[in-house]
């Protein structure tokens, strides 16, 4: 039996980007070969309530500027010993800290380090203390081509270090495609029966530049009137985005639904998906419209073009420019096409992304380093 300790900053909830992928990969880990243990630098709300997929540990580190934070990392290290882990594999900048740093005190010789974004809140200290530590870590995951390169040209991480797997995807979960489910969806949104309908998935942060979704809605809005643009997610950018929306006078046309678990079956009410974000690693939003079947427009971020296949099931504009994307989301909703592209999203996303997919690769990449550790 292989333990594996994945260390995270904490889970604040199940639907950001990495933790919902790490809540997958905990969840569906074949459990005759690898036992997971989750351990958080600090709790959460949501961690007390309702994780309950594997044993926890919660190391209580809140900053790294205290003989505090030091005293955690020996407890995580010691922790480590006292349950015979096998493999840590870390995520974020300050789980990555802890986490190899515990890993080395604790003699613990397979680390594995996550990459989901593309460290564009790096500062040039914090690269020096990522590259410091990558001489400890014994093989990085990337989600994307475009992050393993990422990682190549600002880290200096040797490619063959680095195994890229794709974010899988639970499709149990997409709604069954049905007219009454989408019209039941429109009806509790108060959005009309026939009125196009724009969704952007992604929590209300400057790094995901709502502002650009609204410019651009507001062209679109200007030519097709009834379109309605839906917003999924919460943040602090908020405030902001209510009081652009009022500027623009769009206030009719755009609803802020905030954090929902229910986002499968919102964007069976959707037309077409949006990412405006100006730094990925890799969408699951993308993802998600895809699996719901629909086309994407999306900035040329990251694995953007890994998923989307330009004027194929979507299209690929440039970061910021809101005239574009406007532009292309008005050409899908008068297309003939427009249907055929998310049938393309659709086929590309199983074929790309499959849950079964991502955990295979992972258990794999386990048994390959733990064998090499041997």
């Amino acid at each position: 039996m292989i333990k594996i300790a994945f260390v995270i900053d904490t889970v604040e909830s199940p639907t950001a980007g990495t933790e919902k992928q790490l809540l997958l990969l905990i969840k569906h880990l074949d459990r005759t070969r690898f036992e997971p243990y989750l351990c958080v630098l600090r709790s959460s709300k949501w961690i007390e309530e309702k994780f309950d997929l594997c044993s926890l540990f919660v190391a209580g580190i809140d900053s790294f500027k205290t003989i505090t934070g030091l005293k955690g990392i020996l407890r995580l290290s010691g922790w480590f010993n006292e349950n015979g882990i096998n493999i840590v594999q870390t995520h974020f900048r300050d789980s990555s800290i802890a986490g190899i740093l515990a890993a080395r005190f604790a003699g613990i010789k397979t680390v594995i380090g996550t990459r989901r974004n593309q460290g564009y809140w790096l500062t040039p200290v914090e690269l020096r203390m990522q590259k410091f530590l990558d001489r400890w870590v014994t093989a990085y995951i990337a989600n994307s081509q475009s992050t393993k390169q990422w990682m190549a040209n600002t880290e200096g991480v040797d490619l063959k270090r680095v195994e890229v797997i794709n974010n899988g995807f639970d499709f149990s979960i997409i709604e069954t495609e049905s007219d009454i489910n989408r019209k039941e969806m429109r009806l509790s949104l108060g959005v009309a029966e026939d009125a196009p309908v724009i969704g952007i998935v992604a929590n209300l942060r400057p790094i995901k530049d709502h502002a650009t979704f609204l410019q651009a809605a507001n062209i679109v809005h200007a030519q097709i009137p009834t379109a309605r643009f839906l917003i999924i997610g919460d943040g602090s950018e908020k405030p902001v985005l209510q009081k652009q929306t009022e500027e623009l006078k769009l206030t009719d046309a755009v609803i802020f639904l905030g954090a929902r678990l229910d986002v499968p079956r919102i964007l069976a009410a959707c037309d077409i998906g949006v990412l405006s974000s100006r730094s990925e690693s890799f969408s699951n939003a993308i993802v998600e419209y895809m699996a719901a079947g629909l086309p994407v427009v999306t900035t040329d971020v990251g694995g953007a073009r890994e998923a989307v296949d330009d004027g194929i099931n979507g299209f690929i504009v440039a970061i910021g420019d809101f005239e574009e994307m406007g532009k292309r989301i008005i050409e899908l909703l008068k297309a003939d096409t427009i249907k055929q592209m998310g049938r393309e999203s659709r086929k590309r996303s199983l074929e790309r992304f499959a849950l079964t997919s991502m955990v295979a690769k992972t258990e794999y990449l386990y048994n390959r380093c733990q064998e090499g550790s041997n």
